[in-house]
């Protein structure tokens, strides 16, 4: 079937279809183990103890320990590795980022003649949840398996123009698969398979917490704390996938590209809950609940493809999509914690955090497509924990710390793998009213990044193994007066 040589753009409102799926409700799901550098450096586990903003994130019932007010800012400069090794060809890329990590204000309010509450203690907190960005650069020899052939597997059966606007309707209108005598079987303009294959993958954006926290301690024994804590999410995805130096070169497809781009904007809403025990002078005991993130977000997504051929010579067509508004339910989480007091020297954390990944949720009050990711959800995501431990011991003026901790893998059936594992140390240094606090912290994850699936292989996943390796050093510093 002839066509004639176009840009074609494409531009509609989602009604009754949805691109969102099970991918996008585990991205606001994940959170990092990053906040001022006292507890970044005992691994994040503070939950138990108080004297830091940090904590309050965690367990806003530890707020109740300040006797004093508190301005505290911390900033974070990262270093990221990011290897791929895909068809035996290793890339790797690196990033480099310096950000505001946390600033938090306290203010302590004595209490009297109050049957036993000491105090009341309000925060303001900023934090930085989860840094998004991230680059991944994919490259090898295949000559097994060409992307195209996903295109064509898509659009058989279906007339051309109801194939999916966003990728098999553009490969149609660039040449790379066409239709044989009627208009819904097709072939591949890749005669031959063994080509280069390149992706290049750039993410950027973070999810970025506001923490309002109020506390109360009775007696100086029973913590109880509550906060509410406002998010919002700026994230963006560019992948560009290319095709070329095809081993023959009859090939009628002499290479091609097929590019994403994804923005998203979103607020979401949640609280938690906490309280801490002191039993003992030596002894602290915490728990804490942080409820669902109610997300609603916002969407366009645009896709592009252009083909050189030997017929028709350089094709391209594009399309943009821009969703309705739709919501994302992250799961909750419940933290238990454990901190033992040494000598008024030293100290000993733990806490341990409980969330079920299989437990979000998305909808949207225009439609009801998304029953398919809300099973995938159910699925491919499980329950999981988080362990965390930390060490600190104090000569005079300046507190030498460590800490380890390592975080579950969401995929279920062993799908994937996004355990992450935190080691780090640090140092802090009082003078008077102020603390300055330095931590170091390595971050080391495995996983895979999924090119595309091929069904006419037995083996159908085309995948990367992936290995990130993210050193961090956070400054900071707080005035207490």
């Amino acid at each position: 079937m002839s066509k004639i040589k176009l840009s074609l753009f494409i531009y509609f409102i989602f009604l009754n279809i949805s691109a969102q799926n099970e991918i996008d409700a585990l991205r606001y799901s994940l959170f990092d183990n990053y906040s001022t550098a006292r507890v970044s450096s005992l691994g994040g586990s503070f939950s138990a103890l108080g004297g830091n903003t940090g904590s309050i994130l965690s367990n806003p019932a530890t707020l109740a320990t300040y006797r004093t007010n508190e301005f505290s800012a911390s900033l974070m400069s990262s270093n990221e590795n990011v290897e791929s090794d895909y068809l035996d060809n290793k890339n790797s890329t690196d990033r480099r980022k310096l950000n505001f990590q946390n600033i938090g204000y306290i203010q302590t309010i004595p209490l009297e003649n109050a049957d036993g509450w000491n105090r009341f203690n309000y925060a303001l907190i900023y934090n930085r949840r989860t840094d998004l960005n991230r680059r991944i650069s994919i490259g090898g020899y295949n000559n097994e398996s060409t992307m195209a052939n996903t295109f064509l597997d898509n659009a058989q059966g279906t007339p051309w123009e109801n194939l999916n606007s966003s990728n098999d309707y553009l490969a149609y209108w660039t040449y790379l698969i066409d239709t044989i005598g009627d208009v819904s079987t097709y072939y591949s303009n890749v005669n031959q398979i063994g080509q280069n294959q390149y992706v290049e993958i750039s993410e950027s954006g973070s999810i970025d917490d506001f923490d309002i926290s109020a506390s109360g301690a009775y007696k100086d024994f029973l913590f109880l704390g509550a906060s509410m804590t406002m998010s919002s999410i700026n994230y963006t995805y560019q992948s560009r996938y290319l095709e070329d130096g095809f081993d023959n070169k009859t090939n009628e497809v002499q290479a091609w590209n097929f590019n994403e781009n994804l923005y998203v904007t979103g607020f979401g809403l949640n609280f938690k809950i906490g309280a801490v025990a002191k039993p003992w002078h030596f002894l602290r005991l915490g728990w804490a609940y942080h409820s669902k993130t109610y997300f609603e977000i916002e969407e366009s997504y645009e896709t592009s493809m252009s083909t050189i051929t030997e017929t028709w010579g350089e094709n391209y067509a594009d399309n943009l999509h821009i969703t309705d508004p739709y919501r994302v339910q992250t799961p909750s989480k419940s933290i238990a914690s454990l901190a033992l007091i040494i000598a008024k020297k030293g100290l000993i954390t733990f806490d341990y955090e409980a969330i079920d990944y299989s437990s979000s949720n998305i909808s949207s009050v225009y439609h009801s497509g998304f029953q398919t990711a809300n099973n995938n959800i159910a699925n491919f995501y499980q329950k999981t924990n988080n362990k965390k431990i930390g060490f600190e011991w104090k000569v005079k003026d300046i507190s030498f710390r460590t800490g380890y901790a390592i975080f579950g893998n969401p995929f279920n059936n062993n799908l994937n793998n996004l355990e992450k594992e935190y080691i780090s140390t640090g140092i802090g240094f009082q003078k008077g009213a102020y603390f300055f606090d330095i931590a170091l912290i390595n971050r080391l994850s495995e996983g895979e990044y999924i090119v595309y699936n091929d069904q006419n292989l037995t083996n159908s996943v085309q995948s990367a193994d992936i290995i990130q390796s993210k050193k961090s050093l956070i400054i900071s510093c707080n005035y207490k007066f």
